[in-house]
């Protein structure tokens, strides 16, 4: 029995550009987690489907509150995998970050990639640039093989 699984997911990620003030007034949509990037910039991650309505939601309360500010659907850009099962002891193996509780948002060094993770209840979102999606996921699998893991299709 697999103690961990690692499947490959599909998010959206909209990210927003604009003064402090104008993100920190920012209310992420229904189904969309704010993940504060710089004082200048917030990604929101999102189920892909909903990638479109969560851009115009947020172009929209970031325009009342910072003319110059911009809204762009970078979904693409990203390659994110899903972890289930012994996540806190899976995450070791991947990272000396400190994995956040759940609903919250970490960025850093995964298997030496800038990664994105995102917490949830028993699961973990890894979100990275699509180069180097491949390796991550090759990289993941060796690192977590004396934890049994098992591979599935796709989640999301």
């Amino acid at each position: 029995m697999a103690d961990v699984t690692l499947s490959s997911s599909r998010f959206g990620v909209v990210v927003g550009f604009a003064s402090a003030d104008a993100l920190d007034a920012v209310q992420a949509p229904v189904g969309a987690r704010a993940c504060r990037i710089a004082s200048d910039e917030t990604a929101f991650v999102c189920s892909a489907d909903a990638a479109g309505d969560v851009l115009e939601a947020i172009a929209a309360q970031i325009a009342r509150g910072d003319s110059d500010g911009f809204v762009l659907d970078l979904s693409d850009g990203w390659t994110s995998f899903t972890l289930t099962g012994d996540v806190e002891r899976a995450f070791s193996y991947l990272s000396e970050l400190r994995l956040p509780g759940p609903g919250a948002f970490v960025q850093g060094d995964v298997l030496r990639v800038p990664v994105r993770v995102l917490a949830g209840e028993g699961e973990i979102d890894l979100l990275v640039p699509s180069p180097w999606g491949r390796y991550l996921h090759d990289e993941m699998l060796e690192a977590l093989r004396a934890l049994n893991v098992r591979e599935e299709a796709s989640a999301s």
